[in-house]
């Protein structure tokens, strides 16, 4: 199974809520322009299974780029993918959505730092965290029976290219 994770695009500095900062326009580009590499170097025919993604406006905002030129098939919106949420409960909710439904080939789980750093450990059994960049998205072969994964690409929004491990 194709696991995705992504950081939202870039976002206002600040706002009233943490929960209401939207995209700027360069954020919404970036998104945009992360929906098209997906397209053409990661997915086949453009569809993603399942899309998990926080309930914060940034998030949704992203997702709603990343729709306009991809085929998603199914959104959740996950309040265990906000900021401050626990690493081992979101891979906890992600493994129970993909027992749930073992025949998902590609899922998306737009989310926040820090959270996707401490993620993206707990999902390649590391123990190093990774930094991402706004838009910037890890490609993992993910394994429910191991309930992990490897690691295969990282798209650099700045740079518009991954790299394989």
């Amino acid at each position: 199974m194709k696991l995705i994770v992504m950081r939202h695009g870039e976002a206002q500095a600040s706002n009233i809520s943490d929960k209401t900062r939207n995209l700027t326009s360069y954020g919404k580009r970036q998104a945009k322009d992360a929906g098209k590499w997906l397209a053409s170097n990661v997915l086949d025919k453009s569809t993603i299974s399942l899309a998990l993604v926080s309930p914060y406006l940034r998030a949704q905002q992203t997702f709603e780029c990343l729709h306009e030129g991809l085929n998603i098939k199914r959104k959740i919106d996950l309040a265990e993918l906000v900021p401050d949420a626990k690493p081992k409960v979101a891979h906890m909710a992600l493994d129970g959505f993909l027992r749930e439904d073992p025949k998902l080939e590609t899922v998306i789980l737009v989310s926040h730092m820090p959270l996707i750093s401490f993620l993206l450990s707990e999902l390649l059994l590391s123990q190093q965290a990774s930094l991402f960049d706004t838009s910037s998205m890890a490609i993992i072969d993910y394994d429910i029976n191991t309930s992990s994964g490897v690691l295969t690409a990282f798209y650099h929004p700045c740079m518009q290219q991954f790299e394989l491990k």
